[in-house]
């Protein structure tokens, strides 16, 4: 379905034809953290990853999904939780310029 019909239903274009860089930074983080053993946190971003959402909404659950894993793997896996904050970071960046009033938790 394009994105115009997508409009025209009264819906909004899935996340993944907003952002696909996100989107792909996300999967990267996600397969990392599989590669390393980290099959669970792993599934919450692949989870959230598969929801589509009007992109805010989808943002905002790739932002809790990813303070999620943080906070699961940010004491045994340093390296890992630093690919983490990055993707956290540029979906905050990316959700503060859509709505420059509010601020991330």
């Amino acid at each position: 379905m394009t994105s115009d019909k997508v409009r025209a239903k009264g819906g909004s274009e899935p996340i993944k034809e907003k952002s696909r860089d996100t989107v792909t930074a996300a999967h990267k983080v996600a397969d990392k953290l599989a590669e390393r053993g980290h099959v669970g946190p792993a599934g919450i971003l692949r989870t959230a990853l598969a929801e589509t959402h009007p992109r805010s909404v989808f943002l905002s659950t790739l932002r809790e999904a990813c303070q999620v894993v943080l906070t699961a793997i940010e004491a045994i896996d340093p390296v890992c939780a630093g690919f983490v904050e990055d993707l956290r970071l540029e979906v905050d960046k990316r959700l503060t310029a859509e709505h420059p009033s509010a601020s991330p938790a």
